[in-house]
């Protein structure tokens, strides 16, 4: 069975938006619960509840991890469960994320080679080692198993993306 959690379901920028003062984003401001203020959109799955795989990487991530037990530290002084992230696009509010991955830590960044091409254009993501963080062309017109942390398979995940 594959689990996913929303992290985040608003647009680019989060709700309320930091420079708007429109009558919704002022009700998410007052602390209105029919206006509650969200991240950016993003999605962590899991085919095994041990290797997390985050769609896309938005500025908010860090503090999306923080408020998503599934995804905090279980192992070791420094470790993730996040196996993987697969990005759907190039845009700032896909990628920038990874920069709070920067910490050593083993993953995998899954993406179509144009994206890999946006990343790999941008000297600001080689802080992410590639010693540490492998970069995995998805085609886009076949399915592809994701590995795990450890090059280990997440089993049917890969079937159901």
């Amino acid at each position: 069975m594959v689990l996913a959690v929303v992290l985040g379901s608003a647009a680019g920028g989060g709700f309320p938006q930091w420079n708007s003062n429109a009558a919704a984003c002022r009700r998410a401001r007052s602390g209105d619960a029919a206006a509650k203020a969200r991240s950016q959109a993003s999605l962590a799955v899991s085919a095994n509840q041990k290797d997390w795989f985050v769609l896309n990487a938005s500025p908010d991530l860090r503090l999306q991890i923080e408020a998503t037990a599934s995804l905090h530290p279980r192992e070791e002084l420094r470790s993730s469960p996040i196996a993987g992230v697969v990005l759907t696009g190039g845009d700032v509010d896909a990628i920038a994320g990874l920069l709070h991955l920067r910490e050593r830590h083993h993953f995998g960044v899954y993406a179509p080679s144009r994206v890999l091409g946006v990343v790999t254009a941008n000297p600001i993501f080689d802080v992410l080692s590639p010693d540490f963080v492998r970069r995995v062309e998805l085609p886009l017109d076949e399915r592809r198993e994701l590995a795990g942390a450890a090059h280990r398979q997440c089993r049917g995940l890969g079937n159901r993306l």
